[in-house]
C-alpha cells in the first residue's frame, strides 16, 4: 500500500453551475448546483490514487474525497464505480490493512470513490433513518448530526459521483456503493431514495432493522450483498442473516456471507476478490 505521503493531494478547482443530470434515478433538480470537472485543473483526468476536494454549492467550503481511477483507464473508456462511505471520521478509513479495495479495483478495472459526507463527524448515516441492528439496541440514526448536516452529506456523495462521472466518462450504468456499519444503513438509505442508481449495495457488519422499509424500491433495481466478520459479535452475523432471508422473501437478489478471519471493520476488505465478483456478476 502506498503511503499517505506518496499519494497524490491535489484540490482541484471546480466550477459550479448548472450541471446536466448524469446519474440515473436521480432528478436533474437535485443535481442543479452541482460542480462541475475543470478540464483546466492540473491532475484533470489523472489515473492512480489521488485526493482531491470541491467547493459546497452554497457554503463555499473545501470537501475532501478520495479517488482511485486504475492506470489502464484512458479517455473514452467507461469504467465501472463502487462508492466506498466512511464509517470512522476520515476519508482514509476504508483504505486500511493492505489497501484491498484499491488494490482488486485496480486488477479489476474499477473507479473507486471515497466521500466525506460532507463533515467527518462520527456514526455517518448520510442522511439514512434506518437503525442498525445491534445487540445492546438500535443504532440512533447520524446521532449527533443536525437534519442540515445529514442533508449536505447525501448531497456530498452524489456531487463527488457526479463529478467523477462527467470527469472519466464512467459507466453509469454500472454504479455500485459499499457502506460499513453506520454507513451500510446509508447504502440502504440511497438504493431507497434513489432507485436504479445503484446496480448493487453492500452492507458489511451493519444490518438494518428493517421496519417499514420500502423494499420495492430495491426489487429489480439493486442486488445486495451483506457481509459480517467471523470474528464479530454473533449477534451482528444473525441479524445479517435475518436480513438476507427478508430481502430475499421480498423478491431482491441477496447474498449473505460470514467471512473467514475477518473482524468487525474489515470484512469487505478480506472478502474484497468476492465482492468485486458479486459487482461483476451484476
Amino acid at each position: 500500500m502506498k503511503t499517505l505521503a506518496a499519494l497524490t493531494l491535489l484540490t482541484t478547482v471546480l466550477l459550479c453551475g448548472t450541471a446536466a443530470a448524469q446519474l440515473p434515478g436521480v432528478a436533474a433538480a437535485r443535481l442543479e448546483q452541482a460542480p462541475k470537472p475543470n478540464p483546466a485543473a492540473p491532475l484533470y483526468r489523472q489515473t492512480g490514487e489521488q485526493y482531491r476536494s470541491y467547493d459546497f454549492p452554497g457554503t463555499g467550503e473545501s470537501i475532501p474525497y478520495r479517488l482511485f481511477v486504475p492506470e489502464s483507464w484512458t479517455p473514452g473508456k467507461k469504467l465501472p464505480v463502487l462508492v466506498t462511505l466512511r464509517a470512522g471520521n476520515s476519508i482514509n478509513n476504508n483504505h486500511r490493512g493492505g489497501n484491498e479495495l484499491v488494490q482488486v479495483a485496480r486488477q479489476r478495472g474499477y473507479i473507486v470513490i471515497s466521500p466525506l459526507g460532507y463533515r467527518g463527524y462520527t456514526q455517518p448515516y448520510y442522511g439514512s433513518p434506518w437503525p442498525v441492528d445491534r445487540e445492546a439496541g438500535p443504532s440512533v440514526p447520524a446521532d449527533g448530526w443536525s437534519a442540515q448536516d445529514n442533508q449536505r452529506a447525501e448531497l456530498d456523495v452524489l456531487y463527488v459521483l457526479n463529478i467523477v462521472a462527467a470527469e472519466y466518462g464512467a459507466d453509469t450504468a454500472r454504479l455500485f456503493l459499499h457502506g460499513q456499519n453506520p454507513s451500510g444503513s446509508a447504502a440502504f438509505h440511497f438504493a431507497a431514495q434513489y432507485p436504479g442508481l445503484f446496480r448493487a449495495i453492500v452492507n458489511s457488519a451493519g444490518p438494518i432493522i428493517s421496519t417499514h422499509y420500502p423494499f420495492a424500491a430495491l426489487k429489480g433495481n439493486a442486488a445486495v450483498l451483506l457481509l459480517v466478520g467471523e470474528k464479530d459479535a454473533k449477534y451482528t452475523a444473525a441479524a445479517a442473516e435475518r436480513l438476507a432471508g427478508e430481502l430475499r422473501n421480498q423478491g431482491v437478489v441477496a447474498e449473505y456471507h460470514l467471512v473467514p478471519g475477518a473482524e468487525h471493520v474489515n470484512p469487505y476488505l478480506v472478502f474484497a476478490p468476492g465482492l468485486f465478483d458479486f459487482l461483476d456478476r451484476h
